[in-house]
């Protein structure tokens, strides 16, 4: 009843934020135009102009990517977790008491061998949590005739990092995706029936992520974020039979996601509010696919037949939902999407199409421990029947708060990205 204020107008996406510990601050993850890339900002609550600490530009120029989760503010200094070769770790960051702005470098505030993440503070003492870093790719039988799960989980892949971005060619022979372990990341190119793999080494120099192999797996999509303010990402196509590349742009304004033939391809792009386009393999032309004044859209997945598009979606600050609509070459209308669940997120699709997978938001939303699935009719567009269960991970679960984990299905089994995320909450004194 004491009413309320608004403040930091200028900001867009806000996200996150938490106190400064005199209460006269806060810092806000967000942006202050559709065009810049997010970074913390410190907000009087008085009303006067934000600042940008820029810490996230700090933490990128130094190798590593700041989670967009709040950090602690401790006094003097900033704790935040942030992924890099060394794993996920805390780090600090000092400030200047009167601008708010860094001082010094940052600074490492380990723990161990495991990661480190989602710090709080009361007085002088510091909370977080201790967990493996153990976010591999697994798989389990599918029934053919259900669509079930069956049978034990298999693991695929070992050791420490991040896995995700997975992209199958459509003889379902070939699997691309990106990980990343304590030497950097990288594309790897995975042969399904030997289990062999290899990584991408054609491309320009640097890191390569956000993979999409061709419906024939000749050729295979990946990008870049190269720094700044203004974020560039170019996208490049290589050959997986020889060494050859090419740049497709220097900056598309968004990672690759999936091929629709051997042209064309989707791409998830970033602005006010994330939207999915089309980009000519062969010209850079863009089209755009879905987009929405309202709504943020991702993990868009086109049918195996290529006449329909399932995505999530969500209005800022709102429960995501899962949509399927009729595919096209030019925008699909709000008015087009159909409702499969909510909340929910993570759509893809079984072999033939007759299937649509999802996974159902429980009471963590950063991660996802169910895969559900409803009839899908390829002729109208419309699904049918009650959301059922297929898979449930006991002690593992999606690491949704990585992007690009969403799961892929073959006709005879399903892969994922799953983390052992069960870990400890550790206290220090300082």
């Amino acid at each position: 009843g004491a009413g309320f204020r608004t403040v930091a107008l200028e900001l867009v996406d806000i996200t996150c934020l938490t106190w400064s510990p005199n209460s006269q601050s806060l810092l806000v993850h967000g942006r202050l135009d559709p065009a810049f890339e997010p970074d913390w900002w410190a907000v009087p609550i008085d009303g006067g102009a934000p600042a940008n600490s820029r810490l996230v530009q700090r933490v990128r120029e130094a190798g590593m990517y700041a989670l967009p989760t709040a950090p602690a503010w401790l006094a003097d200094c900033l704790i935040f977790s942030a992924a890099g070769p060394q794993g996920l770790r805390l780090h600090r960051q000092r400030l200047v008491a009167s601008t708010l702005q860094p001082a010094g470098s940052l600074e490492p505030f380990a723990f161990g061998g495991d990661a480190a993440q989602l710090p709080m503070v009361a007085g002088r003492r510091v909370a977080f949590l201790s967990n493996r870093e153990d976010v591999n790719l697994w798989s389990v039988a599918l029934d053919t005739n259900s669509g079930t799960a069956i049978g034990p989980m298999q693991r695929m892949t070992r050791g420490a990092g991040i896995l995700n971005y997975l992209s199958l060619a459509k003889d379902y022979r070939t699997l691309a995706y990106f990980s990343v372990g304590r030497g950097g990341g990288n594309v790897f190119l995975r042969d399904l029936e030997t289990g062999s793999e290899r990584m991408l080494v054609e491309g320009p120099d640097g890191e390569k992520g956000y993979p999409a192999i061709s419906p024939d797996g000749v050729q295979i999509a990946f990008g870049q974020r190269r720094d700044g303010e203004r974020a560039a990402r170019p996208i490049f196509i290589a050959h997986t039979s020889d060494s050859s590349w090419r740049t497709l742009g220097d900056d598309c304004g968004g990672r690759p996601r999936q091929w629709v033939d051997e042209r064309w391809l989707t791409i998830e792009r970033y602005a006010r509010l994330n939207s999915i386009a089309l980009i000519d393999t062969e010209s850079g032309e863009q089209r755009e696919l879905l987009q929405s004044a309202e709504w943020s859209i991702k993990n868009a997945r086109v049918s195996p037949d290529g006449r329909w598009v399932a995505f999530d979606a969500a209005r800022p600050g709102e429960p995501v939902h899962v949509f399927v609509a009729a595919f096209r070459d030019s925008v699909i209308p709000e008015s087009e999407w159909g409702i499969v669940d909510h909340p929910a997120s993570h759509p893809f699709w079984s072999a033939d199409g007759r299937l649509l997978y999802y996974t159902p938001v429980g009471t963590n939303a950063l991660v996802r421990r169910t895969i559900c699935a409803r009839q899908f009719s390829l002729e109208s567009g419309c699904v049918a029947g009650e959301p059922t269960p297929v898979h449930s991970f006991a002690d593992m679960a999606m690491p949704v708060y990585l992007p690009g984990t969403a799961p892929i299905a073959t006709p005879d089994r399903m892969m994922f990205v799953l983390g052992d995320l069960r870990g400890d909450i550790w206290l220090m004194d300082l």
